[in-house]
């Protein structure tokens, strides 16, 4: 789970439902804030962030996420269940975990699930935080994060939880910060991939082996030559095209002119490993997402064998604002579901899910040359391929949001609409391809085919919106639709 900088209490399930009822006014309220997203998730009311558990099950995507619904008053954690068949209608539930015992009384963190013979084997961290001395640092002492587990057949009622792992069956040159695990088979064997630091605040991913699903060995980490950020929160391990990447959020990486603009960052390292030995090799790491608001994603096998991805909408402990939405008692949102695939020079991609078509209406395409501009609907999605791909542009997006590829850069302004975002941007040889999602306070813009991804919150007017494309050179072709959820 991403960092949370909250006090949190327990509650049990009828404690939540009688204070779920008790804030009906709130949940008005976030429903009529103009800023509430047409066709991504978004909690009710309250904070919604990491997805978790994500899983497809006869035909019903699962998808649970970390949820604190009376924020900022009350900051229990929970994890929330929505579920969908097609990426466009949703359905929200009720919670399916809550802090209700003693080994995740200040929530239920992140996890993952595992499906086997129909069963589905749901794996998350146990937050537990002390109160009974005032110096705990909740790094070496004061924590406990504890591997539980609970079981489905439905993915809508489970079995007692069980406690698998404490602090205690983590190696012991660690810090208490072990989390957010992710369970897979390879070699007929199953391993346990968690998110770590150690006492020398050096960020690793450690990982465990069984052979039943429920008794857990330490066997290896992966870890960098060099230390690379404190913490490696929400692991994901992914092979795909027979070549495997695993996905990291790594805290507390210094800036390096444009990469690691962010506090916390996300990405992936090429992997190769058998998991027969203790033997790996981690390439070098890759950005996953260029813009300002993607942490903590989450990737799943659906029962098409495609690879699916969600993220929070979000960064921990940004210096810009992540809550411009709480005056109406809401904060945060998923990404777009993306499709995960390796382009020909083996990068992991992302593009939107092919599911989202079905939302398109109104489309147009065209050719033009040097410039175009057309007004827009506040949901879009833009598509524009450059014949020339070296050439300079500027695109304004909307009332105010410009992407700008000069002399080998591509940058994202966001300093008029983005409550307090400024600029990112990346050095590229080139600009193919471009594809924009626009939703009412949202922006994800995927480029080269989704090699490259900026996800930003945008908030601007929504009022006289426009798309204005201008260069002196560029030629191509534009395609168009008006976005309905």
């Amino acid at each position: 789970m991403a960092s949370m900088t909250l006090k949190k209490k327990p509650m049990t399930k009828d404690a939540f439902l009688k204070k779920w009822k008790e804030h009906s006014a709130q949940l008005a309220l976030a429903d009529s804030d103009p800023l509430r997203l047409k066709y991504h998730l978004q909690p009710p009311m309250g904070w919604l962030n990491d997805p978790n558990g994500l899983c497809q099950k006869d035909g019903v995507y699962h998808i649970y996420h970390q949820f604190v619904p009376f924020y900022p008053d009350l900051c229990s954690v929970f994890w929330g269940h929505v579920t969908t068949k097609d990426f466009i209608h949703y359905e929200y539930h009720e919670p399916v975990l809550y802090p209700d015992s003693k080994w995740d009384v200040n929530g239920p963190y992140s996890g993952s699930t595992f499906q086997k013979d129909g069963l589905m084997f749901v794996y998350y961290t146990g937050n537990v935080r002390r109160t009974d001395r005032a110096d705990y640092d909740y790094i070496t002492g004061g924590r406990e994060q504890n591997t539980v587990l609970v079981t489905s057949r439905d993915g809508f009622h489970f079995t007692e939880k069980q406690l698998l792992m404490t602090n205690k069956n983590y190696p012991s040159d660690l810090s208490l910060h072990v989390r957010d695990p992710q369970v897979f088979c390879e070699n007929d064997c199953y391993y346990m991939i968690q998110g770590a630091r150690d006492l020398k605040a050096h960020g690793s991913a450690i990982v465990f082996e069984s052979e039943n699903l429920t008794d857990w060995i330490y066997k290896m980490r992966f870890e960098t030559d060099t230390p690379f950020g404190y913490m490696w929160e929400c692991p994901n391990y992914i092979k795909l095209d027979n070549r495997q990447f695993l996905i990291v959020c790594p805290q507390g990486i210094q800036s390096e002119g444009l990469n690691y603009a962010n506090i916390n960052q996300c990405g992936y390292f090429p992997l190769s490993c058998d998991f027969k030995g203790t033997d790996y090799k981690l390439g070098e790491f890759h950005q996953f997402d260029r813009g300002f608001d993607f942490y903590a994603p989450q990737v799943f096998q659906d029962e098409s064998g495609r690879w699916i991805l969600l993220g929070w909408m979000s960064t921990p402990d940004a210096e810009y604002d992540c809550e411009q939405t709480m005056e109406h008692g809401w904060v945060h949102a998923m990404t777009a579901p993306r499709e995960l695939y390796v382009n020909r020079e083996g990068a992991l991609c992302q593009r939107p899910a092919r599911e989202l078509e079905r939302m398109r209406k109104n489309g147009d395409s065209q050719p033009f040359q040097g410039s175009f501009q057309r007004s827009v609907s506040v949901c879009f999605e833009l598509k524009v391929r450059l014949d020339n791909p070296t050439e300079n542009f500027r695109l304004i997006l909307r009332d105010s949001a410009v992407l700008r590829y000069q002399d080998g850069i591509l940058a994202l302004d966001m300093a008029e609409c983005g409550a307090g975002r400024t600029v990112r941007g990346l050095e590229t040889g080139a600009v193919h391809d471009l594809q924009i999602l626009s939703d009412t306070s949202s922006l994800e813009i995927f480029v080269n085919g989704g090699a490259e991804v900026f996800t930003t919150r945008i908030f601007d007017s929504m009022e006289r919106l426009q798309l204005e494309f201008a260069s002196e050179h560029a030629e191509g072709t534009i395609e168009y639709y008006e976005l309905t959820a």
